[in-house]
């Protein structure tokens, strides 16, 4: 049975994977830990250590609350941060959900990297030509931004982050896992089109952010599930077997963590219960026993996390469904999170000049409470209408259904 971990937990995982110093308490509360994100320049080689300390002392010194889910972008003024620091943003506050907080009643936790500019590679079975697998080095400058522009009804982003940090503090503490089991490996399901290869990249990108005192830099191993059946018989178990060896290598590494991206998990977990009707039975069954093998193997490392995603979760082995740790159903977006979505793609057309930028978008929860008051050619309000016809549709039918409704409003 999974234990579900406390607010008075979550705040020790934080300070657990900081490294930080107990936070004192104030009036018998734990005070909150603010998320800084600092991205250094491509060419700064300025210690990480000597960066955090030069943010810390301007945020302290020139700012008195701050924006969750914002960019800092006044740092210019300070020669250090102007010459290596690329972009700031101010992330999530922990257990504290206030959008904004006060300075002097936080915590920082301030995340210091730099991107990887190198392209995803490339992992091909050298006898059939056959891709089975990519991998990035995180934080992948390819990645970059993912995280922060999806969207969704629930927090699930927290919830996932919440999720690694009991991991870590379990495994810190040497949890007995034949006591309090965990499996490392996160199942998201639901239609196509509602971002879960997406979220399981961005989840790894952002993971190697916030483990990155921890770990020295992250891998994304994503495996072509397709590609794990070969033509020959018998072969198709071997191929597993190589493909598990190079996340072996991989996890050596203790600098690194590592996650694992099966996307469409269902089409091997799905296998063995269509097995005995194919013409090779005995070999698909021996690559999912094989598979789930190697997964029960890998969650006794503590730098391993295994991302799985399923558009047919009625598919789905049981055998592989209890292994997962959190089964989180991706559904369809609301009026709310679709305006979330299409305003994010304005506001950045308006960032490089292709949309010539004449109102500020409003969020959406002023527009539910202005939309019946304010006219009706309000950019926002009629954004938010367009939103609301979107409804029930998902991320691959949005952008036909917008460019129609699109040559309506063009005409108006």
């Amino acid at each position: 049975m999974e234990a579900e971990p406390s607010r008075s937990d979550i705040t020790e995982i934080n300070s657990t994977i900081s490294d930080a110093t107990s936070p004192p308490l104030v009036t018998g509360r734990a005070r909150s830990i603010l998320h800084i994100e600092c991205c250094l320049k491509t060419h700064s080689t300025v210690r990480y250590d000597v960066i955090r300390e030069q943010v810390e002392k301007f945020l302290r010194e020139f700012k008195t609350s701050l924006l969750c889910h914002s960019e800092i972008s006044d740092f210019q003024d300070v020669a250090l941060l102007k010459e290596n620091v690329e972009y700031m943003i101010v992330a999530e506050a922990g257990c504290d959900t206030s959008e904004i907080q006060i300075l002097e009643n936080v915590d920082l936790n301030i995340h210091v990297y730099q991107l990887n500019e190198d392209d995803v590679v490339e992992e091909y079975q050298e006898e059939e030509n056959v891709l089975t697998a990519n991998y990035w080095d995180l934080p992948a400058r390819a990645l970059d931004g993912l995280w922060n522009n999806l969207i969704f009804d629930e927090n699930i982003k927290t919830r996932l982050l919440d999720y690694v940090y009991t991991t870590i503090l379990f495994a810190d503490r040497n949890v007995n896992s034949n006591i309090i089991s965990w499996n490392r490996i996160i199942l998201l399901h639901g239609p196509p089109g509602t971002g879960k290869t997406t979220l399981c990249r961005a989840f790894a990108q952002k993971l190697s952010i916030r483990l990155a005192e921890r770990y020295s830099h992250g891998k994304l191993f994503e495996i072509n599930s397709h590609s794990l059946f070969s033509k020959w018989f018998s072969e198709s178990g071997k191929l597993v077997q190589k493909l598990f060896q190079q996340i072996y290598d991989l996890i050596d590494d203790d600098d690194a963590f590592v996650c694992i991206l099966i996307d469409e998990v269902e089409s091997l977990a799905a296998t063995r219960k269509t097995a005995l009707s194919g013409a090779e039975p005995l070999d698909a069954v021996r690559v999912v026993n094989a598979l789930l093998t190697q997964i029960d193997k890998l969650k006794q490392e503590k730098n391993v996390l295994i991302l799985t995603t399923s558009n047919i979760t009625e598919a789905i082995d049981i055998a592989f469904i209890d292994r997962a740790d959190i089964k989180q159903y991706i559904g369809l977006p609301s009026q709310q999170a679709i305006y979330g979505i299409l305003s994010s793609c304005i506001k950045e057309l308006m960032r490089v000049k292709i949309i010539i930028e004449e109102e500020f978008l409003l969020d959406w929860r002023a527009v539910e409470l202005y939309q019946h008051t304010n006219s009706i050619d309000d950019p926002s309000i009629r954004l938010y209408s367009i939103c609301g016809k979107c409804q029930g549709m998902s991320g691959h039918n949005h952008i036909a259904h917008y460019l129609n409704i699109n040559q309506k409003i063009h005409k108006t």
